[in-house]
């Protein structure tokens, strides 16, 4: 018998990537462009990288910015 999911258990990442991937192909089917899973495959495929492409800038981002503060900071000392 699997186990229950408790309330104290976080969702591991692939937990979490599948309910994504689930809400936007629920989503998805409810466009009439749309007429099937090789419809939708392509266009998942791209927001996915689009959506990783913009986590991994903003990782960067934030890392650069807090070299830049990291600096400040040595130089004042």
């Amino acid at each position: 018998m699997p186990k229950k999911k408790t309330a104290d258990q976080p969702m591991t990442t692939a937990q979490q990537l599948g309910g994504i991937v689930k809400s936007a192909r629920q989503i998805m089917r409810k466009d009439k462009g749309l007429s099937g899973e090789l419809d939708r495959l392509p266009i998942l495929t791209w927001v996915m990288f689009l959506k990783f492409l913009d986590d991994l800038e903003q990782r960067r981002e934030t890392d650069a910015l807090l070299r830049k503060r990291s600096s400040i900071v040595s130089r004042c000392e």
